[in-house]
C-alpha cells in the first residue's frame, strides 16, 4: 500500500467518524426544546450568579449546577415536559420545556 492511499483510507474512517457522531448529536437535541430566560428578584432585577439545579416531573435531577451567567439568564436543552427548578436558597418554580424554543423568566418571591 502506498503512503497515499493510507492517508486517503485514515482520512475517510474520519469522516464516517464524523458523519456518525453528528447524526447522533443532532438526534439527541432533535428531542429537546431550549428553554432560556432571566431569573429576577421579587422586585423584578435580574439577579446573575443563582445556582440551581432541575428536576423532570419523578423529581430525578436532569441537570445540577446551573448557573445564570451575566447577561443572558440560563439556556437549557430540556425534552419537552414539566420541571422543577430548585435554587441553592430553598426556592422553587416550575418551567415548562417544548419542541420548539422558548423563554420563561423566572420571578423569584
Amino acid at each position: 500500500m502506498v503512503k497515499s492511499e493510507r492517508i486517503v483510507r485514515r482520512t475517510g474512517s474520519g469522516i464516517v467518524c464524523l458523519a456518525t457522531a453528528l447524526s447522533l448529536s443532532l438526534s439527541v437535541s432533535a428531542d429537546a426544546g431550549l428553554v432560556s430566560g432571566r431569573v429576577n428578584d421579587a422586585k423584578g432585577r435580574f439577579k446573575p450568579g443563582d445556582t440551581f439545579r432541575v428536576k423532570d416531573a419523578s423529581g430525578k435531577v436532569v441537570k445540577d449546577a446551573v448557573k445564570t451567567d451575566g447577561s443572558k439568564g440560563y439556556s437549557l436543552f430540556l425534552p419537552p415536559g414539566v420541571y422543577t427548578v430548585e435554587f441553592t436558597d430553598g426556592r422553587s418554580v416550575m418551567i415548562q420545556s417544548h419542541p420548539e424554543p422558548i423563554r420563561q423568566d423566572i420571578q423569584l418571591k
